[in-house]
């Protein structure tokens, strides 16, 4: 195989976007990790290696790590191929996480609401200025992306923005700024995936607490859960993963380095495959929040129909997702894609991480779905 170093090239800076869609290609060289002993019911290392390489066969993705937890505590990782060139991928390899993160926003959303600071049919308003159709949208609707607010990361301007310097980290109303530039749609009707919706309640948390939507991630979930790789951020390092570009089932251009603040609340935070799952646990089984705050947020499931360029979704609700009965979050753009989703009926959780994107923004759905018939 031709070596990764040899395909690189330097990836043009106006022709980067926040969403990035991906595509795939067949991993380097593969290697397991022995399972951690559990229910009995989890794929050995071999059979999870082998799964994954048969759905990212002819991808071009240049690596990743793939994570099966059982409700016993057991578990099975395989990781594959390349981080950067000449650096395979580790189970410590730490990816960015996209678009997950509004799962973890959402949940601090909830558990706000569980302690009475403020309520989730709230008009946005009543928290901040300047949101078009604010006293009409709700803190539900934005969970819910039925905002009707334009998506900021869509706006062409962003390009522009991005390509004069990535690495700057940009205020959250400049991203805001974008999406209030375009007038938006009649709040609470159609469902609508857009990102700044998970900015503004970034913003609420910060109104609320006193604290940016970091902090309060890190003290409400990181700390309790000890996802100790969980962070906003990163640089590709001998610890980090680099995002490539892929084109035509093969490894393109090594994507630069582009500051959290462009995805922040929407986007921002990165780790490892193995904390990711531990999130999906607690995320899919509702364990930091209320009895009742999980109840209503499993009756915010909602079809996905009305949005053809929705992430691939059954259902859709408050940050959270639904697939084949599995709960969880996906996330795709600039050079990784991600996926985490639980199983109520089994606890089984499947956690995915991938440092390529093309064409096909929801190959980690693939994985994910020949992964969980084992």
């Amino acid at each position: 195989m031709t070596s990764m170093a040899s395909r690189l090239g330097r990836a043009p800076l106006l022709m980067l976007v926040l969403l990035l869609a991906a595509c795939s290609g067949a991993p380097a060289g593969s290697q397991a990790a022995s399972p951690r002993p559990g229910s009995g019911s989890l794929p050995t290392a071999e059979q999870l290696r082998s799964t994954v390489e048969s759905a990212l066969a002819g991808s071009g993705v240049p690596g990743g790590a793939v994570v099966v937890t059982d409700d016993d505590g057991g578990s099975t990782t395989a990781v594959f191929g390349e981080a950067a060139p000449g650096a395979p991928i580790a189970t410590g390899t730490r990816f960015a996480y996209r678009s997950i993160t509004k799962s973890f926003v959402g949940t601090v959303i909830l558990q706000l609401a569980d302690e009475k600071r403020l309520a989730l049919d709230d008009p946005v308003s009543e928290y901040l200025s300047g949101v078009p159709n604010g006293d009409r949208i709700t803190l539900a609707d934005l969970g819910d992306m039925r905002s009707g607010l334009a998506n900021y990361s869509a706006q062409p301007e962003l390009g522009a923005m991005l390509g004069r310097d990535p690495a700057r980290e940009p205020k959250t109303s400049e991203l805001l700024d974008l999406a209030y530039a375009v007038h938006p749609r009649p709040p609470g009707t159609k469902y609508e995936y857009s990102n700044t919706n998970t900015l503004l309640l970034g913003e609420v948390i910060r109104r609320v607490t006193g604290d940016d939507w970091t902090t309060a991630v890190e003290q409400r979930i990181i700390r309790p859960l000890r996802l100790s790789s969980v962070r906003d951020g990163f640089a590709p390092d001998a610890e980090n993963a680099s995002g490539f570009q892929l084109a035509g089932g093969k490894v393109g251009e090594q994507l630069p380095v582009v500051a959290p603040g462009w995805f922040g609340a929407a986007g921002g935070l990165t780790g490892t495959a193995g904390d990711l799952a531990t999130w999906g646990r607690a995320l899919g089984s509702g364990s930091l929040i209320s009895a009742d705050a999980q109840r209503w947020r499993l009756e915010q499931f909602g079809s996905t129909a009305d949005d053809p360029a929705s992430p691939l979704y059954d259902a859709y609700g408050f940050a959270m997702g639904r697939l084949s009965g599995w709960r969880g979050h996906t996330g795709t753009g600039l050079g990784f894609q991600c996926l985490v989703m639980y199983d109520p009926d089994s606890g089984r959780v499947v956690s995915i991480l991938l440092n390529g994107t093309g064409e096909n923004p929801d190959l980690p759905v693939t994985v994910f779905q020949a992964v969980r018939k084992r």
